[in-house]
């Protein structure tokens, strides 16, 4: 099955990208994205919204250096995505783009298109 991460700009409208290695994308091809090291962020999407039984999670995928780097865009979407505890507390705002993706065990996934569809649909 093809796969696909949903990638949002922190300004521009999200859009679903193919993976390019199998299930998931090179780490390469995400820090590109991002700009940079990635950290994962988790998000309010419960595990059901991949529609697949081994996914434990949908995590947002942002450049951990975002604010050091001073990245000049908070990305509003990806901030209502987030968890709460996530963006409380403390902690930053998300800035830069993100991606979109599951978790499956230690892996990080994309979804079948019609999930990413949907996904995009209703979260951004």
């Amino acid at each position: 099955m093809e796969r696909y991460m949903i990638v949002i700009p922190a300004r521009n409208r999200a859009f679903t990208m193919k993976c390019d290695d199998g299930d998931s994308m090179k780490l390469e091809t995400l820090r590109g994205l991002v700009g940079g090291p990635i950290e994962p962020v988790t998000t309010r999407l419960k595990p059901e919204w991949a529609r697949e039984q081994d996914v434990n999670g949908i995590l947002l995928l942002v450049n951990e250096e975002g604010l050091l780097r001073e990245r000049p865009l908070m990305n509003q979407r990806a901030c209502e995505m987030a968890a709460a505890a996530e963006i409380q507390n403390g902690k930053r705002p998300l800035v830069g783009p993100a991606i979109v993706a599951a978790s499956r065990g230690d892996e990080l996934i994309g979804f079948a298109k019609s999930v990413a569809d949907t996904i995009c649909a209703e979260w951004l």
